[in-house]
């Protein structure tokens, strides 16, 4: 189970994480390298060093998960996740068009995914509530913030009749995988897709109204597909340089 959903077009922080993520953590590079240096400061251990050093770490972390300090700062980062999607949304480089006098803006993943993991990083890496999670594992868990509320945005697949509420007014109605828009090199699992953004009208949409939002998107989804990678690239540029 994910640890966000949507409930009632907001993305929301469950509660508590589960113990997959680090598992599958400690089989890559990282938590390898984690358990290693962890295990040397272990003495002699019956089930072997490394895994009493993994069990140290989840310990930790698992721990810390379980205080109100920690909830309610996980808690609070779906306002912060939707908070940088929105922003995006300014960095007038983007394809966007107009239906009932709100805007429908087309926001990379790479951009705007990669907009709120720094932002996470920057608020969260040095607070005192993870102070006693090793910094590998505090790494690990940022990261997995982020990629834990992309994918449950995701997983609610967003429609202009079923938006999930970001900030400032702002929607996702829809999300689109495939078309590459940054390398993976720096851009991690974000650089592929895009969301469709739709500044909501304070009423409720006329179904003539819903039929153009679902239009919109569609033209700026083939608008973008016969883009080059050269041209996508420039796009990101400038709209990088002119976001708020």
């Amino acid at each position: 189970m994910g640890w966000f959903t949507v409930k009632r077009g907001r993305l929301e922080y469950r509660g508590r994480i589960n113990r997959q993520p680090f598992k599958d953590w400690c089989a890559t590079k990282e938590g390898s390298d984690a358990i290693a240096r962890v295990a040397k400061g272990l003495r002699f251990s019956l089930f072997g060093r490394a895994r009493s050093a993994r069990r140290r770490l989840w310990q930790e972390l698992h721990t810390a998960s379980c205080t109100g300090a920690f909830t309610s700062a996980i808690a609070a980062e779906p306002a912060h996740f939707t908070q940088a999607i929105a922003d995006v949304c300014y960095a007038d480089a983007l394809p966007r068009s107009h239906v009932a006098q709100g805007r429908v803006v087309l926001a990379p993943r790479a951009l705007a995914v990669g907009r709120a993991r720094a932002a996470v990083f920057a608020r969260l890496m040095a607070s005192p509530i993870f102070a006693g999670i090793d910094e590998a594992v505090r790494t690990f868990l940022l990261d997995r913030l982020v990629i834990e509320m992309d994918q449950a945005l995701r997983d609610a697949s967003p429609a202009p009749r079923r938006p999930v509420l970001a900030k400032d007014g702002w929607a996702c109605v829809g999300v689109r995988l495939g078309t590459v828009w940054a390398e993976p090199l720096w851009a991690g699992p974000y650089g592929a897709g895009h969301l469709f953004m739709y500044e909501l009208p304070p009423r409720k949409l006329a179904r003539r109204e819903y039929k153009a939002l679902e239009a919109a998107i569609e033209d700026i989804s083939s608008s973008v597909s016969t883009l080059s990678r050269t041209a996508r690239d420039a796009m990101m540029r400038a709209a990088t340089l002119r976001r708020v």
